[in-house]
């Protein structure tokens, strides 16, 4: 008769749910730790992968912000000008909150790119020479020192543009390229059946103190309407005219009197446009029989940011 040892038994059975345990134990941590292996892939594919994308599309609808606020401000402006030259004596005020900053996501990325917003930080100025047989007109010096008004973005993945406000034209420029996105109060016409090409420009005239603040919230301009001059050249008949643009920007105007002029109908005989670093020269010159008129007038702003500051 074979007889169990009853404690042998006991340790074999401790044994195995020790072991059983362990196992269950060990099972769990190795679950713990791909779980948080799998958290942690995802978060750094989310990081990596889509948070700069979802950035880089935020910042590109914060500039079309920016666009929407400066193209505001020059449509204001447009306004104002109109009312200045028929109401010199009395003065109007506005002022255009400008959406510095934006692009935050919340919970993932809560900062927010910022921008910086000037005035007359850049340098902007026209000369306008008109001839005729006996004599040249010059506009010296009544259209220099106009003033500007411009946004420099800083973003963290879109690429960073700077939006420009000079007589009127709304600049678009980015790194060394740069395209005039609203076009000043200009006009180019032939008038008296063909026989002569009238020429207007309203000039805006910002004037103020040279001024900067950076900020990822909203800032405002404050302008307030100041007369108006314009250069008396009434019913003078030009054989042609030399117009240059003093500006950071030549790219940008040097398209803009191309387009002028052919949406004008003018011959690509009678004008020529020409453009350095620092100035476009639009040369203009009516054909055999044809003259100029020139109709020049400018409207003086007193530009500041943050009225209240």
């Amino acid at each position: 008769m074979i007889k169990i040892k009853s404690g042998c038994c006991q340790r074999k059975h401790k044994d195995l749910r020790d072991f059983l345990g362990n196992e269950r134990a060990i099972s769990a941590a190795i679950s713990a730790v791909l779980l948080f292996g799998i958290v942690v892939s995802v978060i750094t594919l989310v990081y990596v992968q889509y948070i700069p994308e979802w950035k880089t599309s935020a910042e590109q609808s914060h500039m079309d912000d920016v666009f929407y606020d400066m193209a505001g401000m020059k449509n204001e402006l447009d306004i104002l000008s109109g009312y200045a030259r028929t109401e010199p004596s009395t003065s109007l005020s506005v002022s255009v909150p400008i959406k510095m900053g934006g692009a935050s996501l919340p919970m993932f990325s809560p900062e927010k790119s910022s921008g910086r917003l000037t005035i007359n930080d850049d340098d902007f100025g026209i000369n306008i020479v008109g001839t005729t047989p006996g004599i040249d007109y010059n506009s010296d010096p009544l259209l220099l020192d106009l003033g500007t008004v411009s946004y420099i973005s800083d973003n963290h993945y879109f690429i960073n543009q700077k939006y420009v406000y000079e007589s009127g034209a709304l600049i678009l420029a980015q790194d060394s390229f740069s395209l005039m996105r609203l076009g000043p109060q200009m006009d180019i016409r032939k008038t008296h059946n063909s026989s002569n090409i009238t020429v207007e420009f309203n000039v805006i005239d910002l004037n103020g103190p040279r001024k900067a603040i950076s900020s990822n919230s909203i800032e405002e301009v404050n302008f307030r309407t100041n007369g108006s001059d314009s250069l008396y050249w009434d019913g003078v008949l030009f054989t042609d005219m030399t117009m240059t643009i003093q500006t950071s920007y030549p790219t940008s105007w040097e398209s803009y009197f191309e387009t002028l002029a052919d949406d004008a109908g003018i011959d690509s005989a009678e004008y020529s446009v020409n453009s350095n670093d620092t100035a476009v020269v639009f040369f203009l010159e009516g054909s055999s029989g044809e003259d100029i008129m020139i109709n020049v007038t400018k409207t003086f702003f007193d530009a500041r940011l943050n009225l209240l500051s």
